[in-house]
């Protein structure tokens, strides 16, 4: 099946420090098996000189070396790209074969923004690495197997950072990513304000991606922690309870405790309270706890949901969304 250049686009980040065989894995692997007439831009952040002349095969470099920070990196693209559908490709992933084909045609659905592919880890290949993100009420950020499928029924997914497909037009719409956020935490904050847009969001188990974990960016501990507590207040009152805000004290100490006895249980300790005093986040809160706590509910109302049967394979296993309201 053939597609136009203007339907699909395919956006690989070349940063500074990306490691270089990261980046020639998954390039070589998606020039092999794109759909003809794809647009492959690379958001090149960094030095490379191409010696495999892979722009010969269709891949555009587009230079932003001037940028650093990497969400800076990747609006570029997207302002650059001329495809309906962006599939945003970190380096250290690889697809294979008709990969994105039952993708292209879901995104025939109107209200479709994103779909979250199937990412196995490529040193055990039978394994799961993702299938999206869980984004829970109190403000936690859980990776999703195949095993959790049943408990994650009713949560939020988000993307991962690994691999993920958006609409550009509901990307434009919110005004791209947020710069202020780190990769994964704004991916997060995107799907977020896309919800609240009414765009809907979908993972598709039949997607097929590979990933090397070690050659994910990784972020600082302290960052991470503070970032968690500017997402949570930024979304509060969006996707929380009352009795979301007491777990998402409690989780503090759970934080805490799942990283013992390494440093850096200290270091996101810390930066969660940061994130929570000192970036005028509680201050926010209190100014308008008088207009926002009344529209707390205990539990989310039923339209908020989109439905889902998970035990039915041709069903895609789609995650139920919640909008936001």
């Amino acid at each position: 099946m053939e597609y136009n250049v203007f339907r699909f686009t395919i956006i690989i980040p070349l940063l500074s420090d990306t490691p270089t065989e990261a980046f020639e894995e998954t390039l070589a692997s998606v020039l092999v098996h794109k759909p003809e007439g794809t647009e492959v831009l690379i958001a090149n952040a960094a030095k490379y000189s191409d010696p495999w002349d892979t722009a010969i095969e269709g891949a555009v470099f587009i230079a932003s070396d001037h940028l650093s920070n990497p969400m800076d990196v990747l609006n570029e693209a997207v302002l650059r790209s001329r495809g309906e559908i962006l599939h945003i490709l970190y380096p250290g992933t690889e697809v294979s074969a008709h990969w994105a084909q039952n993708i292209l045609q879901l995104f025939e659905e109107s209200l479709l923004g994103i779909v979250i592919p199937c990412v196995y880890d490529r040193r055990k290949p039978k394994r799961i690495f993702s299938l999206g993100i869980c984004y829970k009420p109190e403000g936690v950020l859980r990776t999703v197997r195949r095993s959790q499928w049943s408990e994650m029924a009713q949560k939020r997914i988000v993307p991962h950072i690994s691999a993920v497909f958006f609409r550009k037009e509901a990307l434009t719409q919110i005004g791209l990513f947020d710069t202020s956020f780190i990769p994964q935490i704004s991916y997060v904050d995107a799907a977020m304000a896309m919800a609240r847009q009414g765009w809907e969001t979908r993972v598709d188990q039949e997607c097929r991606i590979t990933v090397r974990p070690n050659y994910l960016p990784a972020a600082n501990t302290f960052t991470w922690g503070v970032q968690i507590e500017r997402l949570y207040f930024r979304w509060f009152g969006r996707n929380s309870t009352l009795a979301a805000l007491g777990k998402h004290f409690a989780s503090f100490g759970i934080d805490f405790w799942r990283h013992l006895p390494k440093f850096k249980a200290v270091q996101i300790f810390c930066g969660r309270l940061c994130g929570l005093f000192f970036f005028g986040e509680m201050l926010r809160l209190f100014q308008h706890s008088r207009k926002t706590l009344p529209k707390l509910s205990i539990t989310e109302s039923s339209s908020a949901i989109i439905p889902a049967n998970f035990s039915q394979p041709d069903q895609h296993n789609s995650p139920p969304i919640e909008k936001a309201a």
